[in-house]
């Protein structure tokens, strides 16, 4: 898979091997060792070769594997709500919002000039728990309380409908009112009728309910974390349109090198990469020590490319994504007000491919902020960007490396 896409992130986190397959044939050999013993092997390049082994050493090997096991974590800090439903980049403070929120606003002066960070608001920790006590949504919380009585005993479905329930949330007037001011103030243009405000808070609504995911309460599950402690902020932010979005660790996270950056970009928004679609992103490794050395390991290869037009995000920063080891990246929804697209990459005419001073142009750039913020924040650092049309670069998120 890619190695920065948020499956394989989570796949390193828990110790799980995690492998695609393009082609059928390799498929189908394994398939024939069905019930036979095998060793696999991968290479920091992502090349996988396996071969055949007794089930004792294969036994002996899984009883002696380090995977996370349950109850490492203890239990979630529950933070209290703040009493205000929006929140400003500067009122963005620890137990009021996400590790998301907090990163960002960390960042504020410490950048050079030519990386730019997004006008952002956060709805706090606690603003989804606080309007279901508002008389409008007196059933919407029962059903909420009766379904997570039963979640143990058929967890696909019940969390499915708790999905369902927690859309059909009311929201109050005075969220509303709070969420225009906050957001005018931050530059962020809000929307303009009842139903472009409709659409938003539908988006706002799916983070809500995505706390119910079903990867989201199966990996808190297995490290022992309880799904009633989980609570959502909600970073809103613009849209910015991007030709290419990255993501970088700030640490090769295939060898552990701490003298080295790597990064993957694809065409268009970076869901293709964390969202692991076909094909291989452009991928590189930059030493720290001269960021023009680079070496490119793939070529771009995604036929899909996906864009949006001028639009708001509402993005998950719960206070279960970021906890000291512990990937919780892509467990919970960022949602978009309007429609994504996606559209057909023509690598023929794609820079990326055609032209090599802009295609390591681009690796410079991406590599120097990916420096830039792990100088400014002092640890390895897991960084989401994109690139406009006009080479302007914006991180839209960062959290510490796991």
């Amino acid at each position: 898979p890619d190695v920065l896409s948020h499956v394989a992130v989570r796949a390193r986190n828990m110790k799980v091997f995690l492998a695609t397959c393009y082609e059928r044939s390799p498929i189908d050999q394994l398939s024939s060792l069905q019930g036979e013993g095998i060793s696999i092997q991968s290479t920091a390049s992502g090349e996988v070769t396996y071969h055949e082994a007794s089930m004792d050493n294969v036994m002996a090997g899984k009883s002696g594997s380090n995977s996370v096991s349950n109850g490492d974590f203890g239990a979630l800090e529950v933070p209290s709500w703040c009493g205000e439903y929006t929140l400003m980049m500067d009122e963005f403070a620890p137990g009021k919002v996400g590790a998301k929120s907090k990163n960002l606003a960390s960042l504020r002066g410490k950048l050079p000039e030519e990386i730019n960070l997004p006008p952002s608001v956060t709805l706090p920790f606690g603003t989804f728990e606080t309007i279901l006590d508002h008389p409008d949504n007196k059933v919407v919380k029962g059903d909420l309380e009766l379904l997570l009585e039963k979640v143990r005993h058929a967890p696909i479905e019940t969390l499915a409908a708790c999905r369902s329930t927690a859309v059909r949330v009311s929201i109050p007037g005075e969220l509303k009112s709070a969420l225009a001011s906050t957001m005018k103030k931050a530059g962020l243009q809000w929307p303009g009728n009842r139903e472009r405000w409709e659409e938003a808070f539908a988006a706002l609504k799916k983070v809500w309910a995505s706390k119910y995911n079903d990867r989201a309460y199966f990996s808190m599950k297995k490290v022992g974390l309880k799904i009633s402690d989980l609570r959502m902020a909600v970073l809103v932010q613009r849209v910015v349109p991007a030709k290419y979005a990255f993501v970088v660790h700030t640490r090769n996270p295939s060898t552990g090198n701490d003298e080295e950056i790597y990064a993957e970009i694809v065409c268009g928004l970076g869901e293709t990469l964390v969202g692991n679609y076909p094909g291989r992103p452009l991928a590189f490794v930059a030493r720290k020590d001269d960021l023009h050395q680079i070496l490119i390991e793939s070529y771009p290869s995604k036929s899909l490319g996906i864009f949006c037009p001028e639009s708001l995000i509402f993005r998950s920063d719960s206070n279960g994504e970021d906890l000291d080891g512990y990937a919780g990246a892509g467990l919970y929804d960022s949602v978009t007000m309007d429609r994504t697209i996606e559209n057909q990459v023509d690598y023929s005419a794609e820079p990326l491919v055609t032209d090599e001073k802009f295609m390591y142009d681009l690796c410079f750039r991406i590599a120097s902020v990916g420096k830039a913020i792990e100088d400014a924040l002092g640890t390895a650092q897991d960084i989401e960007g994109v690139v406009e049309s006009n080479g302007e670069i914006t991180v839209v998120q960062t959290r510490p490396q796991v």
